[in-house]
């Protein structure tokens, strides 16, 4: 029971991390907004489709997805400048201080992408409130996976900033880019090969935001198969996230450093 303290302990401190930096919390809003109340109705505008009840969802996925890659930040601000020594000695085993961190990059994200989806149902009114709510267990495991991916980038280069944030953009740019967030799978099945269609229907960043776009704005009934997509493809990021930090943080208890 100790422990479990110490767990939710650290994860509380990592969550309130994210939301005291209130320059990151400031730019990523400004650019969510930008795309939400800007980009989205000038494209609606000249666009032959309902642009905003596509893109809006999107905005909100993203936002999601910005605030779990932060996580990746904050670990590897962490290992640099020797908190997580201090974590480590703490009465705690070392997968404890992993779960802290994923629990923490969730719910921080999930927490972004709620203020996200209110103004989001202000601008676009929701066809089915309900389904919003049903969604959100499920986003908090999406966040979950995208913060150990996170966390892979950050043990991976733990010692070279320049790095992680090149590799950050790049799992951010073609996470992005292939997926439905832009644009639905009809409009990209029409501009790229079968394979790529393939990648881009799979990929959790897909899932969620055609969730949010079927169940909260069109108003359809809930598919149980694509919750179970979310959550698979969700939690297969985190395991590989865990366990790529996990051994990063054995090295620490053996070495004292990486």
């Amino acid at each position: 029971m100790s422990e479990i303290r110490v767990v939710l302990a650290l994860a509380r401190n990592d969550f309130s991390y994210f939301f005291r930096t209130k320059w990151l919390m400031a730019i990523l809003l400004s650019l969510n907004l930008s795309d939400m109340l800007v980009v989205a109705f000038v494209y609606n505008g000249i666009m032959k489709i309902d642009y905003l009840i596509i893109f809006i969802p999107g905005i909100i996925i993203m936002g999601l997805f910005a605030a779990s890659l932060d996580t990746g930040r904050r670990i590897w601000l962490a290992l640099r400048e020797g908190v997580i020594q201090y974590e480590l000695s703490l009465p705690v085993q070392t997968h404890g201080v992993v779960v802290a961190y994923l629990l923490a990059g969730g719910a921080a994200a999930l927490v972004y992408a709620s203020s996200l989806m209110v103004i989001a149902l202000i601008v676009l009114p929701a066809s089915a409130i309900w389904s919003a709510f049903m969604l959100l267990p499920f986003l908090f495991i999406l966040a979950m996976g995208l913060a150990g991916i996170a966390a892979t980038l950050a043990a991976i280069a733990s010692t070279h900033g320049e790095f992680f944030f090149a590799f950050q953009n790049i799992v951010q740019m073609a996470l992005l880019t292939l997926s439905t967030v832009y644009y639905p799978l009809e409009e990209i099945q029409k501009f790229l090969p079968p394979l790529l269609v393939t990648v881009v229907a799979a990929n959790p960043l897909s899932l969620a935001t055609e969730a949010l776009r079927q169940y909260t704005f069109n108003g359809a009934p809930i598919e149980l198969s694509l919750l179970a997509n979310i959550f698979l493809t969700s939690s297969l990021f985190a395991i590989v996230g865990g366990f790529a930090y996990l051994g990063a943080l054995r090295q620490i208890r053996v070495k004292g450093k990486l």
